[in-house]
């Protein structure tokens, strides 16, 4: 027992050490203080609370995480599943029936992970949410181009409503999206000089809260942790969605094809639950 727990430590010590090593070869500005995704940057898609999700689209180039009593349905089409090695992280409150077309690798994590995950994102939504706005709109729509100031642009919004956007701007510009009611969308969005990481979507309303259709091109993070829906047809997101107690339809053609670099931290938390996980279930075999 003592030489397996100790081939462990040290798997675990050089897989941290890789990780490390890594990221460290990309390192970029970090966000404004309170912002930082922390260990939700290693997913592409976090559903946590009662709520219910309809999952039948894809592929979403990444990590899944459930839980908190979410209802999960899969259901095969519209290429279904997960690349580049995302695999599907669940609690045990989190219900989840049926398959995708292209079957995912489940992992179970304890509850106080995707708790923890659930507060981070809380506090996030309520840090975005306290900052003073640089610009304020009611409602975005038709073509509007946002240029950055070089540093922090908070945009408070009621609706944007099927706007052609486009965010401008260099690398220690930071957009946050604080939006009391809705976005939809079936209009691309277009970057000029910034990435996906670079902005966030602080989604506050009740109801739908996120709903796009075809011709749909996102980017960025799209946090709703106030237990606003998210309804998709034909989502073309880089970047990231996490709801805390929101209904999910990720059907009809939706995909995340690819996602922002996840930070140090978060690869070698998930990592490390994986590597326990599996250390767990082949000593308990013993």
């Amino acid at each position: 027992m003592k030489a397996n727990i100790t081939t462990v430590v040290r798997s675990f010590v050089i897989t941290g050490a890789l990780l490390i090593t890594f990221s460290a070869a990309h390192v970029k500005a970090a966000p404004p203080p309170g912002l930082d995704l922390g260990i939700l940057s290693g997913f592409a898609f976090v559903d946590l609370g009662n709520s219910t999700l309809g999952w039948n689209s894809g592929p979403i180039a990444g990590n899944v995480l459930l839980g908190l009593g979410v209802d999960a349905n899969l259901s095969g089409g519209n290429n279904g599943g997960l690349t580049n090695g995302g695999q599907l992280f669940h609690d045990s409150t989190a219900n989840i029936s049926g398959a995708l077309q292209n079957p995912v690798t489940q992992v179970l994590v304890p509850l106080s992970f995707t708790q923890d995950a659930a507060t981070t994102a809380q506090n996030i939504a309520t840090a975005a949410s306290a900052l003073a706005a640089t610009q304020t709109f009611t409602t975005i729509n038709g073509t509007t181009t946002i240029t950055g100031n070089g540093g922090l642009n908070v945009i408070d919004v009621d609706n944007i409503d099927n706007a052609k956007l486009t965010l401008s701007g260099g690398p220690m510009d930071f957009f946050v999206f604080n939006v009391s009611d809705q976005i939809h969308t079936n209009q691309p969005m277009s970057l000029i000089g910034i990435t996906p990481e670079q902005i966030l979507f602080n989604l506050t309303g009740t109801g739908t809260v996120f709903q796009t259709s075809g011709g749909d091109v996102s980017f960025g993070t799209y946090l709703a942790a106030n237990g606003g829906d998210f309804q998709f047809s034909q989502l073309e997101l880089t970047g990231r969605l996490i709801t805390i107690g929101g209904d999910v339809q990720f059907v009809s053609g939706s995909e995340i094809p690819a996602i922002p670099e996840p930070a140090t931290f978060a690869l070698v938390s998930i990592g490390a639950i994986a590597l326990l996980c599996a250390t767990k279930a082949r000593l308990g075999k013993k």
